[in-house]
């Protein structure tokens, strides 16, 4: 299994969910507020710190985590925010 994890500004997270919405077979989780430091400094969505982050993520079988990786890289290009979203690949066990 993989978490492909989506992390970007919080105004191109509806570009994200409305993709996963529209392919109707792909399970997805939202954190829609996070907090963080990075290379372009502290979100934390007040006025000290403008502009929020949110995560999107998906788990998958390991036969699909390329598939829905292109997926998620296509919503993201199209959405041209590439500069303000990182995406990560993740080894995941279900531990339930």
């Amino acid at each position: 299994m993989r978490m492909l994890m989506v992390i970007t500004d919080s105004e191109a997270l509806p570009e994200f969910e409305r993709g996963f919405l529209e392919s109707g077979d792909r399970g997805f989780t939202v954190v829609p507020k996070v907090f963080g430091r990075g290379k372009t400094g502290l979100r934390a969505g007040d006025r000290v710190h403008p502009g929020g982050s949110s995560l999107l993520f998906s788990v998958v079988p390991d036969a699909e985590a390329e598939a829905t990786l292109s997926f998620i890289k296509a919503i993201r290009d199209r959405a041209r925010v590439g500069d303000v979203t990182k995406l990560f690949s993740i080894p995941a066990e279900d531990v339930s």
